[in-house]
């Protein structure tokens, strides 16, 4: 688990070092043994991603133990500035372009050629989502893995910028993990803070 976050780290560093966000005003609440990383946009593996604010991710301890329930089961939020539409097809595309760029940096056999991520997503209400992304992992067995993932969209009007919750796992919507995943919420007072660039 540490190698994995290592190079986690190591990957996204690598673009954040000269805007590594030092201090995040808590978008989720989330079990605090969870590991958090928090960055900046534009990424420098998916650079046409065309927002500006910053990633918050959470991790949990099992996160690439292929034997637990929490493998690859994880969350994170996006604060974007403006007021931004988010959508099946904006989140496709985004998610896409994320998860592409990813699995290629990570991915150290440059002999092959990564298959393209693909992403679906239907709404379940106004300001919420349910999808499936189909991926390759470069992390762990170097296969095609399936997510599930739940996205929800938050407004902050005064500060005219968006939340977007993602939570992500490769397990069924009807196992345990889920209750784990469902209970983190997006933080309400996060709307009346501002984040630090000092």
């Amino acid at each position: 688990m540490r190698r994995d976050f290592v190079l986690i780290s190591a990957v996204f560093c690598f673009s954040f070092s000269l805007s590594q966000t030092d201090k995040s005003e808590n978008l989720l609440i989330v079990d605090s043994l969870w590991t958090k990383e928090v960055f900046k946009f534009p990424i420098h593996f998916a650079p046409k991603i065309d927002y500006n604010g910053f990633e918050e991710a959470y991790f949990p301890n099992d996160w690439s133990n292929q034997d637990s329930l929490e493998y690859w089961s994880y969350a994170f939020a996006w604060s974007i500035n403006g007021n931004t539409v988010i959508n099946e097809t904006t989140l496709e595309r985004d998610l896409k372009l994320y998860f592409d760029g990813l699995m290629n940096v990570v991915n150290k056999d440059k002999t092959i050629e990564i298959p393209e991520t693909f992403a679906v997503f239907l709404p379940t209400s106004k300001n919420n989502f349910r999808g499936k992304i189909r991926l390759y992992n470069a992390f762990h067995t170097k296969e095609i893995m399936i997510l599930n993932v739940l996205v929800s969209t938050f407004s902050c009007t005064e500060q005219d910028r968006t939340i977007v919750l993602f939570r992500f796992s490769p397990s069924s919507f009807e196992d345990k993990i889920w209750s784990t995943l469902k209970r983190i919420k997006y933080n309400t007072s996060a709307c009346a803070s501002d984040i630090s660039d000092n």
